[in-house]
This record gives structure tokens, sequence and C-alpha cells, in this order.
């Protein structure tokens, strides 16, 4: 499983391409005004943040800003590998992604004795070690990680699911449910649900769906689907230029920007 990171990055770059220069202007620069003389981005409270800062520094990568404008933000995310596993696990992609390393054998073997406790860490801690491997990871490791993302009968949220599947060899015997259950989460008039028992689309599991899905041959969207969701996720652009969970919020974060980039990415025709 190769190139993880990579595709989601490759992805979010294909979404910001897509973006005519006036949005992606404002885009830009919402972004770089959340930055803090230390380095960091703002979070919503403010305050620079570790979590928001590097999904800040995802979008500026996506979006092909100059080194100039990325820099700050990864001696800042650098800086953070002691912080809360999270955002350690931030700070090693952004230091993988630099400086790409195989891993030593303490590195597997720290992440055995130590897994991680919660499915996002998980995810982010595969994401690292997908970085640092060119061969990729080992299938047992892989196994390994696909078992902390627990999914827990029909109430798995939609982006454990798509964890999960993102995570799964093509092929795979669970890969055929987990797409079916997916498929199941999205919303007519476009859009993927967070839960089974949740009615309306957010940003966030419509992108890390899609995305998922995308991997699978076939993809199995539509046009129509697509134009759906394409609208869903224009319509998630807040006042301040950043993007938003759903189309009611008039303030954006980082993190919904990527997610947005990577919705965009899903819905243009691949090159």
């Amino acid at each position: 499983m190769p190139g993880l990171f990579r595709s989601l990055e490759m992805m979010a770059a294909r979404g910001a391409e897509g973006l005519a220069p006036e949005p992606r202007k404002s885009l830009c620069h919402a972004l770089t005004g959340l930055r803090h003389p230390g380095g960091g981005c703002a979070a919503p409270s403010g305050e620079p943040d570790p979590y928001y800062t590097f999904f800040a520094w995802l979008c500026l990568r996506a979006l092909c800003v100059p080194p100039a404008e990325t820099q700050p933000l990864e001696r800042y995310l650098l800086a953070c590998a002691h912080a809360s596993p999270i955002d350690a696990a931030c700070s090693r992609l952004v230091r993988l992604s630099l400086a790409p390393r195989k891993p030593t054998f303490g590195t597997w073997l720290a992440l055995l004795l130590n897994p991680p406790r919660d499915t996002y860490t998980a995810f982010l801690s595969m994401l690292a070690l997908d970085a640092s491997c060119v061969s990729g990871v080992p299938p047992a490791l892989q196994r390994f990680i696909r078992k902390r993302i627990r999914l827990t009968g029909g109430g798995a949220t939609t982006p454990r699911l798509a964890a999960r599947l993102a995570l799964t060899p093509h092929g795979h015997a669970e890969a055929g449910t987990l797409g079916t259950r997916l498929r199941e989460r999205r919303c007519p008039t476009g859009g993927f649900r967070a839960s089974a028992n949740v009615p309306a689309p957010d940003l966030l599991a419509t992108a890390v769906a899609r995305f998922a899905l995308a991997a699978q041959r076939p993809p199995g969207f539509t046009a129509e689907e697509t134009a759906a969701d394409l609208a869903f996720t224009e319509a998630c652009w807040t006042e301040d230029g950043l993007f938003a969970p759903t189309p009611c919020p008039a303030r954006g974060d980082t993190e919904y920007a990527f997610y947005a980039l990577l919705s965009l990415g899903t819905c243009r025709a691949a090159p």
C-alpha cells in the first residue's frame, strides 16, 4: 500500500488546480492570514495550534505556493514533535515529507508496544509509516493498523469506514463490504452523511468517502452524483475564504479547507 499520504496530497492538489484564479487567490489569502509571528496558524479559538497549522500547510502545498509561505509553518510543526499524540503525528508527517527516510526497527517496535488508542491517531500513524517507506508498509503492520480502526456494527462513522477502506488492499474481501456501506451514506441531493443516523451531509464525510471510494475499481460515481457532491462542497465555502463542515456557518477553518480541496479533487476527472 505505498503512497497513501502522497495520494491524499495529489488529490488535494488536483482540487486546487481546478479553482478559478480569484477563488484560488481568496483561499490562499485566507490561509496565510491565519499565521502568527511564531509560525503557527490560528485555530478557531484564535490561538496558534499544531493541528490547524498542519492542515494549513497541506492546503498551501496543494495550492503550490512558494516555499517561503510554508517554511515558517514547517519550523513550527517540527517543534511540536512531543506535543499531544495527534499533534506529534502531524509533526512526524511533516518531518518525513521533508526528509523521507526508512523507519528503524525501533520505530516498528514502538508502534507495536504503544499502539494508537484512537482511530484518528492510528490513521495518522499509518500515513507517517507509509510516507517513510519506499516499498510500502509491510502487510502484517497494515493489518495491525486496520484492526485499530474498529468498526462497531452499523454505527461506525463514515470517516472510520473510509479510513478502514483506504487501508484495505484493493481486491481484499472486506473492501467490497466497506465500499457498499460507504455508498449507503450518500445523500441523494449531494454529499455524504457522517453516520447512519445523521440526516444531513458534512464536508469531512464527503471528502474522505469520495477519496476512499475513488481508489476502488470501478469507483462507482455517476456524473449526476459527482455534480451534486461538487455543488455541496462549493456550498461549504464561507465568507472568510475558508470552508466549513456544512453550508450554514459564516466562518471556516484550515482543516475543512483541506477536506474541500480533497473533495474537489475527487470531483475532477483524472488527468
